[in-house]
């Protein structure tokens, strides 16, 4: 009779112990990690621009009011929790402050300077700044009760620029990284600036700036492009951003100039304004759609408490890191040097820097193939260590974190585009750690 009913039983169901592919989603999943430090990870945007900047919704040929409904959708979709609005003065300086947030039915106030609207999984914090020459972001309030000094300030970069953005409550950026001279952005520094864009998504594409100002071929990338825009492959049009995805040398040395003499804060900007590429892909969406570009990559900060002064802390205080997130959410990631995780500012030679590498989040895009993950640790921007693990810092210098990934489970998502776009990638960037100096 056992054997009987052994013979009669079905197999074993192991099924849910084997790896379940994730399928590709235009949406994004909301990030909820808190971090060993008992910080808040809130997926961030900083350099966007609403239909206030004179040259949104192309060339404001496109009405403003669906282009806002694209970006609010888009921010909704993306799972964008800090939304760091970055209007062009144009426009931006002359209207009321509170006219800033576009607010609209639903919507809260936030600490008065900022604004929170409700998506149907979570809610996006919206904080007004802007961008021209400087890029100051969480301005509570406009720098002057004067539209005309607004513009002007808006328009400068000098100390009394930087100043008046100061005053007004702004952390100040510079965008553009790599069009600006050392020797001015080692002066706007110490007048105050925060931090640079290590990464702009403009730059990426424009083929004037991709020559003159990252030193690249300025129409090379079109090749693997080509495909996506056409809609001739059967890749995730969302994964056209490999086709042109690089690192930012020009860029980088800069930012690593930089904290070689104080702290600077690493950004990568989106930059997205609905402006430039309007053909649609065969998903039926713009090449360049605030949705799209907004799920490319993000600022991950690690936020102590809520509300905007807690997410401007963070910008100042360089917790977090940049992920290109399009190639597999993180989660995991972390560094720290001794007890000052994130970043560290003239910390003491003879510690110990701890990197903890990230994997892929459950929640990421995968055929079930494992990516091939890899972390450098640099030294003034030279290679020094590999690998996760502790090292002992026994030199002074600039320590930073790149983490690299090889997207081998995106390999049906690209479809026939993925011979030529799986390599390495940079995945990941910490802050930077200023020790011995």
């Amino acid at each position: 009779m056992f054997v009987l009913l052994l013979a009669c039983a079905e197999p074993p169901d192991d099924s849910a112990a084997q790896p379940q592919p994730v399928p590709w989603s235009r949406e994004r999943a909301r990030v909820q990690e808190e971090t060993p430090d008992g910080r808040s990870l809130k997926r961030s945007i900083i350099h966007l621009h609403s239909p206030l900047s004179h040259d949104a919704c192309d060339d404001h040929e496109m009405a403003d009011e669906p282009c806002l409904a694209d970006l609010r959708a888009g921010l909704c979709d993306a799972a964008v929790d800090l939304a760091f609005v970055t209007d062009h003065p144009a426009s931006a300086a002359e209207t009321p402050y509170e006219d800033l947030f576009w607010l609209q039915d639903g919507d809260e106030m936030v600490e008065g300077t900022a604004s929170r609207m409700h998506c149907t999984e979570g809610e996006t914090v919206w904080i007004p700044g802007i961008e021209d020459e400087l890029m100051p972001v969480g301005l509570d309030r406009h720098a002057s009760t004067d539209a005309a000094e607004n513009d002007r300030i808006y328009n400068a970069s000098d100390e009394e620029a930087i100043a008046a953005d100061l005053a007004a409550g702004a952390v100040v950026l510079q965008a553009h990284t790599e069009g600006q001279d050392i020797e001015v952005l080692l002066q706007r520094q110490a007048w105050g600036q925060t931090g640079v864009e290590m990464f702009n998504l403009h730059a990426m594409v424009d083929p004037n700036k991709r020559e003159d100002d990252l030193g690249l071929d300025g129409m090379a990338y079109l090749t693997d492009a080509g495909p996506f825009i056409a809609a001739t492959s059967d890749a995730e049009p969302d994964l056209v951003f490999l086709a042109f995805y690089q690192e930012q040398t020009v860029s980088l040395e800069r930012w690593d100039a930089l904290n070689l003499v104080a702290p600077t804060l690493g950004t990568a900007g989106t930059d997205a304004h609905e402006n430039s590429l309007p053909m649609l892909m065969r998903d039926a969406e713009r090449v360049d759609s605030y949705r799209r570009m907004m799920t490319w990559f993000a600022n991950y900060l690690a936020v102590d408490g809520e509300g905007p002064a807690a997410a401007e802390a963070a910008l100042r205080d360089r917790t977090g890191y940049v992920a290109f997130d399009l190639l597999g959410t993180p989660t995991g990631f972390y560094v720290a040097y001794g007890e000052s995780a994130w970043s560290a500012d003239s910390a003491e030679v003879g510690g110990t820097l701890s990197v903890t590498c990230p994997t892929l989040a459950p929640d990421s895009p995968t055929d079930t193939t494992d990516p091939v993950i890899t972390a450098t640790v640099f030294r003034d921007g030279v290679p020094w260590e590999t690998g996760c693990g502790e090292f002992t810092v026994d030199e002074p210098g600039v320590y930073r974190v790149r983490v690299d990934i090889v997207p081998a489970h995106l390999t049906s998502a690209l479809g026939d585009q993925a011979e030529a776009l799986l390599h390495a990638y940079p995945w990941l960037y910490s802050q930077a750690f200023r020790i011995g100096l």
